[in-house]
């Protein structure tokens, strides 16, 4: 299970910072070509992430952050998703800067439930 765990893990971080180079790009036009790329990458970013809370809903003894990392992976997707359709204009700035945090905030949940899966598996001597 742990090395189940770091390899989605890893991938999940790999894919945030593409994600957030990607999105910046496209944010202030750098590139435009690259919303379908920023599209599937983000989707297996979001899968990484249920992979990882999936992992940990079983692994660890309260099923909160596990939980709320997977609402909030479905969140960043949906969001992602509809993002071009909410509040166009000029300011759909904010709109994006909702879907970074909540991409942010999404790996950031990656990470404490890796720290937390991985001391409640060496507490177990696993």
């Amino acid at each position: 299970m742990r090395k189940t765990l770091t390899v989605f893990v890893m991938l999940a971080r790999l894919l945030g910072v593409v994600q957030i180079v990607i999105g910046l790009c496209l944010w202030f036009g750098i590139v435009r070509g690259l919303v379908t790329l920023h599209t599937a990458l983000g989707s297996l970013f979001v899968l990484a992430a249920w992979i990882v809370a999936g992992i940990a809903l079983f692994a660890l003894p309260r099923r909160g952050l596990p939980l709320l990392t997977l609402l909030l992976g479905a969140l960043v997707l949906w969001f992602g998703m509809a993002q071009v359709t909410l509040l166009p204009g000029s300011m759909h700035w904010a709109v994006r800067l909702v879907h970074l945090l909540l991409g942010l905030a999404t790996l950031g949940l990656v990470e404490s439930l890796r720290k937390g899966v991985s001391a409640h598996l060496a507490t177990r001597g696993e």
